[in-house]
């Protein structure tokens, strides 16, 4: 198992470096659109300015010098500094805003996945029977609807009209626990209702056809238990799938933040790419692009390395 973990992290690097040439990439594009350097120094902007934010940028020198310049301050985990504001690191914008999104995506995937895959199960041990098709129309109805929309509705039924949670803002963990809990609760679950629905549908599709194979009715007509069954014989083989249909759903729930964070005015990763694009701050959003992709490729590592577990051919195959 360990050389299998050991091939799939090694080919995690093309990933990275596809994901660093895109980024490089799209700010080269943002370059063509005029200057950047006239773009941030704003309206009369002297020639002082100019010149300045050009030499921090590099603008002057080669595409393949720039982009080795900044790959390896990437890798020295030197992201640079924001440039609306000189005195800024990126990283540490950053690590003031990737903590609301990493709560609210976190919470969405415990919810998410946990009771996605509950239905997923209940749906499959009775395939067609009411419990199925009620869960079949709500899951089409829950993937049918936009994120944002679904966000709205919550918190204008349980913020606004209950009162139960705040509609807007975030607190840190650090200021409350539960009022973290309270700002995130409403964000997740939002978040987490498509990737419920579309587990369930999945891990459903998935188990009928396992708890109809030979080798579970051959179990059944020895006598082993349905709980047994289920957990040990139907559900490894039907997680297989599934657990690709999660890490799309992970990686989409990274991207899909920024509406949730707008509609519950969360100012998380999502707002600070929207921000940086308006504003042209190409230095942020280079490291907050480098940031989401590394979590995009982690969430793939962590997809292939679960094959392993659960299918034990795979291992052999590396």
């Amino acid at each position: 198992m360990a050389k299998y973990i050991a091939f799939r992290v090694l080919a995690t690097i093309p990933l990275l470096l596809a994901i660093a040439v895109l980024t490089f990439g799209i700010s080269v594009a943002m370059e063509g659109r005029g200057s950047i350097a006239v773009s941030v120094c704003g309206e009369g902007a002297t020639q002082e300015c100019v010149t300045e934010v050009e030499a921090a940028l590099g603008l002057d020198d080669p595409l393949p010098t720039r982009f080795v310049n900044w790959l390896g301050d990437v890798v020295q985990g030197d992201l640079g500094t924001s440039l609306s504001n000189r005195n800024q690191l990126v990283g540490d914008l950053i690590g003031e805003r990737i903590w609301p999104t990493l709560s609210i995506v976190s919470l969405s995937l415990l919810i998410g996945i946990s009771l996605g895959m509950f239905f997923g199960i209940s749906a499959a041990i009775r395939p067609g029977g009411l419990l199925d098709r009620t869960l079949s129309i709500v899951a089409a109805s829950v993937i049918a609807a936009p994120g944002f929309i679904l966000g709205m509705l919550l918190s204008w039924w349980l913020a606004v009209r209950w009162g139960w949670f705040d509609p807007v803002g975030y607190v840190s963990m650090g200021e409350s626990t539960s009022g973290w809990l309270k700002s995130i609760t409403l964000p997740g679950i939002a978040l987490a209702l498509p990737t419920l629905a579309i587990v369930q549908r999945q891990l459903r599709s998935s188990m009928a056809n396992a708890l109809q194979s030979r080798y579970v009715l051959a179990a059944r007509a020895r006598g082993v238990r349905s709980s047994k069954l289920i957990v040990s014989h139907a559900l490894p083989n039907a997680m297989i799938p599934t657990i690709t249909v999660i890490g799309f759903r992970a990686a989409a729930a990274i991207g899909l933040t920024v509406a949730v964070e707008v509609v519950f005015g969360i100012r998380g990763m999502g707002e600070l790419l929207v921000t940086s694009i308006v504003n042209r701050n190409v230095t942020v959003l280079q490291g907050g692009m480098i940031v989401v992709g590394l979590a995009v490729a982690t969430v793939n590592l962590l997809v292939d390395i679960s094959y392993g577990f659960l299918n034990p051919k795979v291992r052999l195959e590396k």
